[in-house]
């Protein structure tokens, strides 16, 4: 196996990947739920939006507990959102296709987002909200 080769498989074939898949299924389901529970009082697409804002703070208490194993704290938090934004991205334009042009419910946009975007948002917030380690911010 090339070098190349090694690391993607290194990255992406172990249990925290595993962890945060599972946690991306919570996640999915929670952007789809709260984006229809919002859509009973918003526009369906900024009501898309807050869902998807909604469930990133729980997916920020999965994934620093469950996934990575780090206290919460607010710098953490901050760099977890920054660390969505190509995702949300990703998001936005899917549901945005999904409804306005293919006509689908919203639920299909955020699933086929989750499936687009979960791949790099692994990598973003493996090294760049979680990277570095310290006695401070691990759980043990």
């Amino acid at each position: 196996m090339s070098g190349f080769t090694r690391k993607i498989y290194d990255t992406f074939f172990n249990i925290r990947f595993l962890k945060f898949c599972l946690a991306g299924i919570v996640n999915t389901f929670n952007a789809a739920f709260f984006s229809w529970l919002t859509s009973l009082f918003l526009q369906d697409n900024l009501a898309a939006v807050a869902g998807y804002i909604i469930s990133l703070s729980i997916n920020f208490y999965l994934n620093s507990t469950l996934v990575f194993k780090r206290r919460l704290n607010l710098r953490s938090y901050l760099r977890f959102l920054i660390s969505y934004i190509p995702n949300f991205l990703i998001y936005f334009l899917v549901t945005f296709i999904t409804i306005n042009t293919l006509n689908l419910p919203q639920f299909w946009g955020t699933v086929l987002a989750a499936v687009t975007g979960g791949p790099i948002t692994f990598i973003i917030i493996k090294f760049y909200a979680f990277g570095k380690t310290n006695k401070k911010t691990d759980l043990n």
